[in-house]
């Protein structure tokens, strides 16, 4: 078996994708943006990284339950997934003897129940695929937190697999970000919430430093107001819930190391 198996996707992808596309275009107008639907997956890699992103967060609209709940467009997300989710099954395989079952399945959910405020699909994909599998596995805390594979996953773009995913190599200190929280999560340190907040924060504050903006941080009036209008609150809301949630990993560092 294989993950792509045991997805059931059709053979024929490409073809497929192409006779759906124009009236997934017609619902998100942003996917006119590829010219030729039979080579996706080459458009994806040629492509500018925000339009490719902007194509991509199209498609994970129209495959989301909260979106254009279809089916076809999420059997296309987890496709364009597939060589990233096929390295990592075989990454883990000694975590379960049915390894690709466990990761097309929580591939599929996470495609499906995509948080549409999110962007960077491919990438976000790929973490939560990543932390959903070694939970639904019982993985080692260590091998949660720090895994040179997934590492690898996100950056060996030489490897073959890997070649057609539109992925961008990320600092590892993001990557370190992101497993921090998830372990604060699972031993209810902070809130899933608390995570997603936290997690908006960083991305704002990344964006605004690129851009060179005056008085950018995390909690820098920037930020603060991007991803308050974002979730719909006062930017003070922002401010106290991101320092009582940095306030508890603080005071958890302890418990964290313990187990690193």
């Amino acid at each position: 078996m294989s993950v792509q198996t045991e997805l059931g996707l059709n053979p024929n992808m490409e073809n497929f994708i192409a006779n759906a596309w124009p009236g997934w275009v017609e619902r998100q107008p942003t996917l006119a943006a590829v010219t030729d639907p039979t080579r996706l997956r080459a458009w994806l890699k040629a492509a500018d990284t925000h339009v490719a992103d902007e194509v991509l967060h199209a498609l994970a609209w129209l495959a989301s339950t909260d979106g254009g709940c279809d089916l076809d467009a999420a059997l296309t997300l987890a496709w364009l997934v597939v060589p990233g989710a096929a390295f990592l099954a075989r990454k883990l395989r000694s975590l379960a003897p049915d390894i690709d079952h466990v990761v097309a399945a929580q591939l599929w959910i996470l495609v499906r129940t995509f948080p549409l405020q999110r962007r960077k699909v491919i990438r976000n994909l790929m973490w939560d695929l990543r932390t959903e599998v070694l939970a639904e596995c019982e993985a080692p805390a260590t091998l949660q937190r720090r895994d040179p594979t997934w590492y690898a996953t996100l950056t060996s773009l030489d490897n073959e697999p890997m070649l057609s995913l539109p992925l961008e190599p990320e600092p590892s200190v993001l990557e370190e970000l992101v497993d921090v929280l998830d372990w604060a999560c699972a031993h209810e340190v902070i809130t899933d919430a608390d995570r997603r907040l936290l997690l908006l924060l960083v991305e704002a504050s990344q964006e605004f430093s690129v851009r060179r903006i005056t008085h950018h941080g995390l909690l820098g009036n920037e930020a603060t107001a991007s991803v308050a209008a974002l979730l719909g609150v006062c930017e003070r809301t922002v401010r106290r819930r991101a320092r009582h949630s940095i306030r508890a990993l603080a005071a958890a560092v302890p418990s964290y190391t313990r187990v690193a």
